[in-house]
């Protein structure tokens, strides 16, 4: 890139992509939607990527941008901190509970890196963590029962911000002794017996509706909340368990399981970062987020 590159351009695309429309990003901006497609072009010619793609009536975010986005977040709100004389803010000085909303999994994943550092440094800072269904989010966010949640990429309102973490893909996981081992077919699998973990009453997931496009559907024999439990079982007994295949390397060397491929294809899962609008100015809700996703990039997600 050569040349001098306008800073008011980023703030046009962080609103882009928090607001998923180049409407809807004019209007939180105050300024044409014209005075947005220039902005973006100019970006666009810049990065040379597309930053953006539309989807029906929204536009997703591109890869490219996906990348620079967190660093694009980050760097504007250095500035409007430095212009609001927040630079001499220090975490030590803010006791505070911070409610999370996070899976069991994603509580296994985070915690063993993100707690001891809290500890050690932070003990003024607590974290008390539970598990949200997708309906329960933007309610639980907005009355401020929770701070952040990370989970699958689910429809939101425009008050609620997000930021990509990762992609989830899938495996199969079974005893040795499962016949599945054998005949890992589309048609073995839907025939078989399969514990499921899913919140509450929720049993469509996104391996539901592939599987569905082949017009078929798992037989579910046990149904609960935490992998652990899950996997535990299917160890010991014929059922089969598909679960993220970055969370399955954890229970490798606590159960005798096997780890198979799914015999169908499942589009991977997006994974974002979710807290509500009122807390883009919380600077320890604004520090926590910059935590987790230290977090998340120190274990490759």
């Amino acid at each position: 890139m050569h040349g001098k590159l306008d800073l008011n351009l980023f703030v046009v695309l962080r609103a882009v992509y928090d607001q998923g429309s180049i409407t809807k990003a004019a209007n939180a901006l105050h300024i044409t939607q014209p005075a947005v497609s220039h902005a973006l072009g100019r970006l666009r010619e810049k990065f040379d990527d597309p930053l953006f793609i539309r989807h029906g009536r929204q536009v997703v975010p591109t890869p490219f941008c996906q990348g620079i986005i967190a660093s694009v977040v980050k760097s504007i709100e250095t500035l409007e901190s430095t212009l609001k004389g927040k630079v001499g803010f220090d975490i030590s000085d803010k006791p505070r509970q911070v409610n999370l909303g996070l899976r069991d999994v994603l509580e296994s994943i985070f915690f063993p890196v993100l707690i001891p550092e809290l500890v050690k440094h932070t003990p003024n800072i607590t974290v008390n963590s539970r598990q949200v269904t997708w309906p329960e989010l933007a309610p639980a966010l907005a009355a401020k029962e929770l701070d952040i949640v990370i989970d699958a990429l689910v429809p939101t309102s425009r008050d609620i911000r997000s930021q990509f973490i990762c992609e989830e893909t899938f495996v199969v996981v079974c005893a040795p002794s499962n016949s599945y081992v054998d005949n890992q077919s589309i048609k073995s699998y839907s025939v078989a017996q399969h514990a499921l973990v899913s919140l509450k009453d929720s049993k469509l997931d996104t391996v539901d509706l592939a599987l569905a496009q082949h017009n078929l559907h798992r037989n579910i024999a046990l149904q609960c909340e935490h992998y652990f439990a899950a996997v535990n079982v299917v160890s010991q007994c014929d059922l089969l368990l598909t679960m993220p295949t970055r969370f399955v390397q954890q229970f490798s060397n606590k159960f005798d399981i096997e780890i198979l491929p799914l015999p169908f294809d499942v589009p991977p899962l997006p994974v974002h970062m979710y807290w509500h609008k009122h807390a883009d100015e919380d600077l320890v809700n604004v520090w926590m987020r910059d935590r987790l996703l230290d977090v998340a990039n120190k274990l490759g997600l």
